[in-house]
C-alpha cells in the first residue's frame, strides 16, 4: 500500500460535499494514512445554469467540464460525480473507475399538502425540471402542471415551502445525504417512476493511464453497484440520450442475474414505450445495449428522431 497525497476535485454544493467526504471516509478506512485533499470548486453550470431559458442546454456538460479539466490536466487525481449527473459520452481519456455502494435510486414525493402522489387533486402544481420526471407524470396524470423548478435541493425545498408549488419530486438519496430524509412523503414505486440511470450512486472520476489511482480506486468500489450502473448507462448510451430527453432505466441483481428495465418517452408524456431485460451479471454492459435495441425497434426511434428534430430547431 502507498502513502501520498490525494487530491480530490468536487462541486461547491452542499450535496456535492456531503458526497465527497463519503468518498474520503471511505478511503481512510483502506488507508488512514493517506493524505487527502479536497478542492472545491463552483462550475460554470454552478454559476450560470439559472440563466439559461432553453430546453435543450447540455446541462450535464456544464457542471462536469471543469473537473474533467482538472483531472486531465493534473490538477486532481479524482473527481467526485453523481452519477446520474454524468455524460455517458465520458472523454476518452477519463473513466468511470468506482462506484461507491448505492443509496436508494428512487424519485421522492415532497408535499406540505399532501402525503402521496395520488392524493393530488386535479391541476396540482408539480415542481421538476426533469424530461424524464415531467414525462411518466403527464402519463400517468395529464391533469397535473408541471412546473420547472431551479436550484439546489435546499433552493428548491425553500420554492415548495414558499407555496409556489402543491409538490416537488426530489431524488431520495439527495435527500437523505443531505439529512432531510423527514422531507420524504412518499417513495414513488419504479412502476410509476422510472429513475434516472445511476441516481442514487456516487461515481468516481480518474484518468484511464493512472494505475496507481485506479487500483486504490478499485479498493472502494462496489461491485454491485457498479455493475447495475454500468447496465443503466449503456442502456443510455446505446440511445445517444441527454439529460434533456425524456429516459430512465433500472437495475438490479439477483443472485447471479441482473433485470433492467428501460423507457423511452415523448416529452408530453402521451407515448411511453417500456422494455425489460434479463441476463447474467458479468454481461451488464450487453444487456444494456441489447435492452435499448428493443425499445429503439418496438417504436422508440420514432420518438428519439422528433425530439432531435425539435432540438435542432430550436438552437
Amino acid at each position: 500500500m502507498f502513502y501520498t497525497m490525494l487530491k480530490i476535485i468536487t462541486r461547491k454544493s452542499p450535496l456535492a460535499l456531503a458526497q465527497t467526504k463519503y468518498v474520503q471516509k471511505k478511503l481512510y478506512c483502506i488507508n488512514p494514512k493517506l493524505k487527502i485533499q479536497l478542492i472545491p470548486i463552483q462550475t460554470k453550470g454552478d454559476i450560470i445554469f439559472k440563466k439559461f431559458k432553453k430546453n435543450y442546454i447540455d446541462t450535464k456538460r456544464l457542471f462536469v467540464e471543469e473537473l474533467e479539466i482538472a483531472l486531465l490536466q493534473n490538477k486532481a487525481d479524482i473527481a467526485i460525480h453523481s452519477t446520474k449527473d454524468m455524460p455517458i459520452q465520458m472523454h476518452p481519456k477519463l473513466i468511470l473507475s468506482g462506484i461507491c455502494k448505492r443509496e436508494n435510486p428512487l424519485d421522492a414525493f415532497v408535499s406540505n399538502k399532501y402525503q402521496t402522489l395520488q392524493e393530488l387533486p386535479q391541476g396540482s402544481v408539480i415542481g421538476t425540471s426533469s424530461a424524464r420526471r415531467k414525462c411518466q407524470l403527464l402519463f400517468l396524470r395529464p391533469d397535473l402542471l408541471i412546473t420547472p423548478i431551479r436550484g439546489n435541493i435546499e433552493t428548491r425545498l425553500k420554492k415548495l415551502d414558499q407555496g409556489k408549488y402543491d409538490a416537488i419530486i426530489l431524488a431520495v438519496a439527495g435527500l437523505k445525504r443531505l439529512k432531510l430524509k423527514c422531507r420524504i412523503n412518499e417513495i414513488i414505486s419504479p412502476t410509476i417512476l422510472l429513475p434516472s440511470c445511476g441516481q442514487g450512486s456516487i461515481g468516481i472520476q480518474s484518468k484511464l493511464d493512472d494505475n496507481k489511482i485506479n487500483f486504490l480506486i478499485k479498493k472502494i468500489n462496489h461491485k454491485k453497484s457498479y455493475l447495475r450502473t454500468l447496465a443503466e448507462r449503456s442502456f443510455c448510451k446505446k440511445i445517444g440520450s441527454s439529460c434533456q430527453f425524456p429516459i430512465g432505466s433500472f437495475a438490479i441483481l439477483k443472485k447471479n442475474k441482473l433485470f433492467l428495465r428501460g423507457l423511452i418517452g415523448s416529452p408530453n408524456g402521451e407515448n411511453i414505450i417500456k422494455g425489460e431485460k434479463i441476463g447474467n451479471f458479468f454481461e451488464a454492459k450487453k444487456i444494456g445495449k441489447h435492452l435499448a435495441k428493443e425499445i429503439l425497434n418496438k417504436g422508440a426511434k420514432k420518438i428519439v428522431d422528433n425530439f432531435l428534430k425539435t432540438k435542432k430547431k430550436s438552437q
